[in-house]
């Protein structure tokens, strides 16, 4: 009976990683001409698992009043998983885990490294604690057919933003603005929501772009605007998507910026976004990559600042699995 049960769960996989095989491996087709139609939309399987590599690297530059100038840089790699719970009629639930964390922060000589898997206590390290937040905090996201999340949830965000309420009062207001915005949905969006509102859940022809809304969380600023997006390509089972444009920064959030011991107000601000996402036929998302140039103008106290941000996310497809 256990060598049976143990010869279906070899089988299970083997079917699995065969399948995974098949979808990433380039077929020998040619490009699909210019305006030939496909279906465009991500596809969830209930029961079904992917696994991700995430990975940002950013360097800043920031300007104040003076004309002094401080800069750094920052690596930050998650591996996250996206479980499908249920796809009905194009309404999909999903929930996303941020399963472990490496950072790296450099900055005139100061060095500050993490690594979840192998260091037990996280450093005391203010701009640490914004990636902190929803590390192993599962979260459910409900999509509709058309890209669009329509529901953030789930009972460990809900339990982390409520302790985070509740115990406020004993909190530095500059620390307890880092962890809530990094339980915020702007930044659960950024690090779960593979589909960015690209996907249009239609028929699309190869070269046609539509419109839609996109939101970032860059260096802890939320840009939202609408934006364009074109179907590129299609070849080798592989759709590509790109959306290449601006977005304004919302103006008056409140943030924390490293190395500034207020809280700081966004006066104005704008990211240049090429974004570039590959959807095979089988409907799971391959890859997503944006490159990001940003700016904002904020104020802290008494002192106006200007920075300047240089970001690349990636989000690359490593495995995919039964659960």
């Amino acid at each position: 009976m256990i060598r049976s049960i143990a010869f279906l769960f070899l089988l299970a996989a083997l079917t699995t990683t065969s399948l995974f095989a098949q979808q990433t491996k380039p077929a020998t087709a040619g490009a699909a001409p210019s305006g030939r139609e496909y279906r465009l939309q991500a596809l969830y399987r209930a029961g079904i698992a992917q696994s991700y590599e995430f990975t940002e690297s950013t360097q800043v530059v920031r300007t104040h009043s003076d004309s002094a100038k401080k800069s750094y840089l920052r690596d930050v790699k998650y591996f996250m998983t996206v479980r499908c719970l249920e796809s009905m009629k194009g309404i999909v639930s999903v929930v996303v885990n941020l399963d472990s964390l490496t950072y790296s922060f450099t900055q005139d000589g100061l060095s500050v490294s993490y690594d979840s898997q192998k260091d037990i206590t996280p450093k005391n390290f203010a701009d640490l604690n914004s990636y902190m937040g929803p590390l192993n905090r599962s979260f459910e996201l409900t999509y509709s057919p058309y890209a669009e999340v329509t529901k953030i949830g789930g009972e460990q965000i809900t339990w982390i933003r409520d302790y985070l309420k509740d115990n406020s009062a004993d909190m530095d207001s500059v620390l307890a603005l880092i962890w809530n915005q990094s339980v915020a949905d702007g930044n659960l969006l950024q690090l779960g929501d593979l589909q960015k509102r690209v996907i249009p859940g239609l028929k699309v022809a190869v070269d046609s772009s539509w419109k839609h809304q996109l939101g970032l969380r860059i260096e802890g600023i939320r840009y939202d605007d609408t934006v364009r997006s074109k179907f590129e390509s299609y070849s080798g089972g592989f759709y590509v998507l790109r959306t290449k444009d601006t977005c304004d920064a919302r103006r008056d959030q409140h943030v924390h910026v490293y190395g500034i011991p207020y809280v700081t107000t966004i006066l104005e601000g704008q990211a240049a976004v090429d974004q570039t996402l590959a959807l095979a036929s089988t409907g799971i998302i391959q890859t997503l990559t944006q490159n990001v140039d940003a700016w904002f103008r904020g104020k802290a106290a008494n002192e106006t600042f200007t920075q300047r941000i240089t970001t690349k996310n990636t989000w690359k497809l490593t495995g995919q699995y039964q659960w």
